[in-house]
């Protein structure tokens, strides 16, 4: 099995979250966290600078631990901006606007 050739990974039907904002809107938008277990106030996560950590934080954060754990399994990613796009899209698609 040639494993650089492998077909792309398609999810045909998966639940996705009503939107009201853009993909771009949604990227500047902090990400929240609950905090403790069972605690129902979300808090938005903060940088330690200060600043958001952003939902474009966490996109960038992920893609690179991800890509990381892909080369070092010995696996190519033929067209790395076309993988970015599509699992930024995808967590974009299943995350929730408001919470």
């Amino acid at each position: 099995m040639n494993i650089d050739r492998l077909p792309t990974y398609k999810i045909p039907n998966y639940v996705t979250s009503p939107r009201s904002m853009s993909f771009d809107e949604w990227l500047r938008t902090p990400v929240m966290d609950s905090g403790e277990p069972g605690d129902t106030t979300y808090r938005k996560c903060v940088c330690e600078n200060g600043e958001w950590y952003t939902h474009q934080d966490f996109i960038s954060n992920f893609l690179d631990d991800l890509v990381h754990i892909i080369h070092s399994s010995g696996y190519n990613i033929e067209n790395k901006k076309q993988f970015k796009n599509e699992i930024a899209t995808f967590v974009y698609r299943l995350s929730r606007e408001k919470l």
